[in-house]
């Protein structure tokens, strides 16, 4: 194996350090420690192998005379999990997904390997694939493994989610029926005086209470608050539940809960016109959708179609975003645009990439959702992001370092991720083949 890279530092020619070099060596020890979990993504694929032959072996011998295939699998288990120090829950758990990435998701199992994802990566293919029949896994993983180069773990499990739910042979109006009936709530002991309390609903209706939850703790807050967003959104959730506080309750009564639903013309009129969708979720039932749009007072339409007049930007002429051009930039960017940020984009400013100041119009094209935090690090630190063809932006680090954003259901950058770590990788190569079996 190679040496693990040292941490670097490049004094400066007149023996302190300036800024180029600091930053300079700050980007080699970001990039030293991705290489190093390039190496345990490697290792955990290693671990995968051995696990799964492992399991093969176990099915051998339960196959032998007088043996018995839950006997040998609950000895396989309690095997592993004495000899990692795991739980016999995690240790079953290592052994169903090592079975799945080695006899079903050969791509995923491979970018694995090469230290292309990270375990987390793979757990979130594994969990949406594993309820696809295997003929539909072939063209899963070729949609979602490619994803993996650009986003979280986080990021890429609400993707798969999202695919698997429009790959899946049967309805999901009949897979939504099903569900709902394991609604349920439940609470979570935790320390010191805490406790977690748990909510399994209908999509639609835990982000509804998400919305109202969020506008409550919104109004809530004034200069001598003291309380955090989230406590405030805690506190509110409580107030309104006990009862405890009127005046939340009242203002609850006076808030609307914004969600955004997408329904094709065509699935509305009974046709086949693709699944509705609701926005920062993905697909849901049609009786859902429909329901909802009945009951909608107004109906907004976002279109792209320059004959439809949608304003896709007003130019030189203001700077306040108007309300439907501001709709569109929400419905396509769905989530903060700074790399890994899943923060949702109606909860996030409206930046103009190029400033406004500096000759920046407000348009589509120069506008994009940022949250609160990353709008700050765009305007108060070095990092520096420019916009390109189809809305993607390009973003470079203090340090050089440069990554590539687009809207979720746009193709992904050509010129692929961060090039300075991969050229960083290509000179180190791949670890050499070790044999798990």
């Amino acid at each position: 194996m190679n040496p693990s890279p040292a941490p670097c530092f490049a004094p400066a020619e007149t023996g302190e350090p300036s800024r180029v070099s600091l930053l300079q060596a700050l980007g080699a020890d970001v990039d030293s420690a991705a290489v190093i979990q390039r190496r345990q993504a490697m290792l955990e694929a290693d671990t995968v192998a051995f696990l799964a032959a492992a399991a093969r072996k176990a099915d051998r011998l339960a196959r032998l005379p007088g043996g018995s295939l839950e006997h040998t699998r609950r000895s396989l288990v309690a095997e592993v999990a004495t000899t990692l120090l795991i739980p016999e829950v995690t240790a079953a758990q290592r052994i169903d997904e090592a079975e799945m990435l080695s006899d079903f998701l050969p791509a995923t199992f491979a970018a694995l390997a090469h230290g292309e994802i990270s375990y987390r990566h793979a757990q979130a293919v594994i969990r949406q694939a594993g309820s696809l029949p295997e003929s539909a896994h072939a063209e899963f993983e070729a949609a979602v493994v490619p994803k993996a180069a650009t986003q979280t773990a986080a990021q890429l499990a609400i993707h798969a989610r999202k695919l698997r739910e429009r790959m899946h042979p049967e309805s999901i109006d009949d897979r939504h029926r099903a569900a709902r009936d394991e609604r349920a709530v439940w609470l979570e002991k935790e320390r010191d005086g805490m406790a977690t309390l748990v909510c399994h609903l209908p999509a639609v209706a835990a982000f509804a209470i998400d919305d109202t939850l969020d506008q409550l703790a919104r109004s809530l807050r004034a200069p001598d608050e003291a309380r955090t967003y989230s406590q405030l959104r805690a506190d509110a959730l409580a107030d309104l539940l006990l009862h405890r506080d009127g005046g939340t309750a009242t203002r609850a009564r006076g808030i609307a809960a914004n969600i955004a639903v997408t329904v094709p013309v065509l699935t509305l009129l009974g046709r086949a016109g693709g699944p509705a969708e609701l926005r920062g979720y993905g697909p849901i039932d049609l009786d859902t959708a429909r329901r909802l749009t009945a009951a909608a007072p107004t109906v907004t339409r976002i279109l792209t179609d320059p004959i439809t007049g949608v304003r896709l930007s007003v130019g030189r002429d203001r700077y306040k975003v108007p309300a439907d051009l501001r709709a569109a930039v929400i419905l396509d960017d769905e989530n903060c645009r700074f790399p890994g940020c899943a923060r949702r984009a109606d909860r996030c400013d409206l930046d103009h990439t190029t400033d406004w100041a500096h000759g920046g119009e407000t348009g589509l094209d120069n506008l994009a959702a940022l949250c609160r935090r990353h709008h700050t690090l765009k305007h108060q630190t070095d990092w520096t992001v420019s916009a390109a063809a189809g809305r993607a932006l390009h973003w470079t680090s203090p340090s050089g370092a440069r990554h590539a954003t687009r809207p979720p259901d746009h193709a992904l950058d050509s010129d692929g991720p961060r090039p300075r770590l991969e050229r960083l990788l290509r000179s180190i190569g791949p670890l050499p083949d070790e044999a798990p079996f």
